[in-house]
């Protein structure tokens, strides 16, 4: 599926972004990025740095949401991206692959590090990387929808000892939730188990 992969760079990074959200008609993502970017800042702001690339991959996190809904299963075997059975249930949660893939492919983005922050944005995993814990935070503090505002506050009350306690609190959400998720991702189990046993 070429149409999602061949889109041409000018260098100009952030004007590329832009205009390949604007390419698929993607302008809402685009700006919830933005979002993800500033609330990276905060947390710039917060502690004095943060992971060199974790800018990069937050301008990259939700590439793969351009592709259509009725695609995706499509471009992954296309583009021979992994798809596990739990995916299967629900595929919106590959985007997260998608995106690593086309920033690669279509961004030229080498850096592991970004590439997997990239990748494991929405789930995390076991363990993760400083740069990945900064973008998963980015983007969940961005979250807009209605009914996350209380999570989003006690993740940014978390967020004020540490990081690491911060993404703590919102897997051990997800664990205690997972009875009515529509898909509780086994990394972002493997994830709570980890930081569980490192911070309880």
């Amino acid at each position: 599926m070429e149409k999602y992969l061949d889109f041409k760079v000018t260098g100009d990074f952030k004007r590329d972004i832009h205009s390949y959200f604007l390419m698929y008609g993607r302008e809402d993502t685009y700006e919830h990025t933005l979002d993800v970017v500033t609330e990276l800042y905060n947390i710039k702001k917060q502690f004095g740095s943060i992971e060199e690339g974790s800018e990069v991959a937050c301008y990259c996190h939700d590439l793969g949401r351009v592709v259509d809904k009725d695609e995706i299963i499509r471009f992954c075997i296309e583009n021979n991206i992994e798809i596990t059975h739990e995916e299967k249930q629900m595929p919106s949660i590959l985007h997260q692959k998608i995106s690593k893939l086309i920033a690669e492919n279509v961004f030229g983005i080498e850096n592991e590090d970004i590439l997997n922050a990239v990748r494991y944005h929405t789930t995390s995993r076991r363990p993760p990387s400083k740069m990945e814990i900064e973008v998963l935070l980015a983007d969940k503090l961005s979250w807009k929808e209605e009914g996350y505002e209380k999570l989003i506050n006690e993740i940014r009350e978390a967020l004020k000892d540490s990081r690491e306690k911060a993404i703590l609190h919102y897997l051990t959400d997800l664990e205690l939730n997972k009875e009515t998720l529509l898909l509780y991702h086994k990394d972002s189990k493997e994830a709570y188990e980890y930081f569980r046993d490192k911070f309880m």
